[in-house]
């Protein structure tokens, strides 16, 4: 007996020895496991613990930085070779009175033509491709047409103010109301709507005498421009709302027909003649801007140079009317923060409702302006067109630019001058469009011009 209960007695004691082991070991991986478990922090929070204070990276938001605007008036821009001309007149209860019209030289559609003693004078038509149009369609407008008298240069540059000389004879006189949607039927062929002219209804001395050149002033385009220089094509001042059209003088659909008829031809069978525009062909659009019919805090703003008002508005204006100086005073009080980076800066410039018939710019620019008062390229404006942005936000009535790399400049080298932004319609050498903005000095229902920065402390 006493041998079995002895080994009885063992096993029981490595039975026991072997549960005592086996809880033991799950107690140990449990609490390995809650260990590792609460080690397993976020990796952007690893060593957050223990990292000093002062060297934790603070990201942070402003958007009280000072900033203001105030507008001044252009001399002029730059039109010649421009694939859009002008015509017309409207009349702004902000802006007054912008008038437009153009020059241009002609080319002929077959050199060398001759038409003969026995050809005869029917009309000479002005017809023009209608490309879009700005303002009150509604509107009645009247166009005056004149002879060029000394030729444009293909090398040379011209601006919006240019005056070229051109003779007594008006030759249309002539008013229409914008059929911009219509579709007309000439000579049994359906074309995309345009604008003619008839130039021989006051007097019929220009198709006389363009029916009358020789070969040697048809042998090709430089004698025939020689011969005739072009045309100035004006529209009259409105007087109320009013409207300007877009031309396109190269478009195929476009050009200035000679119609005759031969008199020695029995049929009396109707001739037509092409002088044309091409890419090539010298042209200039005229813009005329009157600011005497303009609102008074637009004048005084303007032509009295209160700049001040700028507080409450500021304004743009394309065919070289109006642009802005938008100023950071104290931009330069981020240097004394020393190591500031700056992750984004945002010009928001707010616009105040716009008028019914006059729509915002699709786009507005942004350049720097050197110490010589022109217009330098921002560095941000590399970054491309979606990140710089300037492209109308209809829906908040708005404009907005990324100006980071501009901003972390000014804060990073004090050397740069800085002499502010000008601010200006995009295109607005073929754009009439306007805009009124908010100033700084906010109002009830006012959010005002922010420069938006978000920078990290270093």
């Amino acid at each position: 007996m006493l041998p079995t209960m002895s080994f009885m007695t063992r096993l029981l004691e490595k039975s026991s020895t072997t549960g005592l082991y086996i809880v033991s070991s799950l107690i140990s991986l449990i609490i390995i496991s809650a260990i590792f478990s609460s080690c397993a922090k976020d990796p952007g929070q690893i060593g957050y613990v223990i990292q000093p204070e002062d060297s934790k990276l603070n990201v942070a938001f402003t958007d009280t930085s000072s900033i203001y605007a105030y507008s001044v008036l252009m001399d002029s821009i730059r039109t010649d070779r421009l694939t859009v001309n002008a015509l017309g007149s409207l009349r702004d209860p902000v802006f007054g009175s912008t008038t437009a019209g153009f020059y241009s030289q002609f080319i002929m559609s077959v050199p060398g033509k001759v038409f003969g003693e026995s050809a005869v004078l029917d009309s000479l038509v002005l017809q023009m491709h209608y490309g879009g149009y700005y303002g009150d369609t509604n509107s009645t407008l009247t166009v005056h047409t004149y002879e060029m008298l000394e030729g444009l240069s293909g090398d040379s540059v011209y601006y919006s103010n240019f005056q070229g000389p051109i003779g007594s004879n008006d030759y249309s006189n002539y008013s229409f109301v914008p059929q911009i949607s219509d579709s007309l039927m000439i000579d049994s062929l359906i074309l995309p709507p345009a604008l003619r002219i008839n130039l021989t209804d006051l007097n019929p001395a220009l198709g006389q005498k363009l029916i009358s050149a020789t070969e040697d002033e048809m042998e090709d385009d430089e004698t025939f421009q020689a011969f005739f220089p072009g045309l100035f094509v004006q529209s009259q001042p409105i007087y109320e709302d009013g409207c300007i059209v877009y031309l396109g003088l190269t478009s195929k659909y476009s050009m200035l027909s000679l119609y005759y008829h031969d008199d020695t031809d029995t049929t009396d069978q109707k001739l037509r003649y092409d002088y044309i525009v091409a890419t090539s062909t010298a042209t200039v659009n005229k813009y005329e801007h009157n600011y005497n019919t303009a609102s008074p805090d637009f004048k005084a703003q303007l032509i009295d140079g209160d700049t001040t008002l700028g507080r409450q508005k500021y304004y743009v204006q394309g065919y070289g009317g109006v642009q802005s100086k938008v100023k950071f005073p104290h931009i330069r009080k981020w240097a004394l923060k020393e190591n500031v980076a700056i992750n984004e800066a945002k010009l928001v410039l707010p616009g105040i409702d716009n008028d019914e018939f006059f729509g915002a710019p699709a786009q507005l620019s942004l350049v720097s302006i050197g110490d010589d008062g022109v217009g330098v390229p921002l560095i941000d404006q590399a970054e491309g067109e979606l990140y710089f942005d300037g492209v109308y936000n209809s829906s908040a009535n708005k404009y907005e630019f990324r100006i980071t790399r501009y901003i972390q400049s000014l804060i990073s080298d004090t050397t740069i001058s800085n002499n502010g932004l000008y601010l200006f319609v995009y295109g607005g050498s073929v754009r009439a469009e306007r805009y009124i903005f908010e100033g700084n000095e906010l109002t009830t229902d006012s959010t005002g011009i922010k420069l938006e920065i978000l920078f990290t402390d270093l």
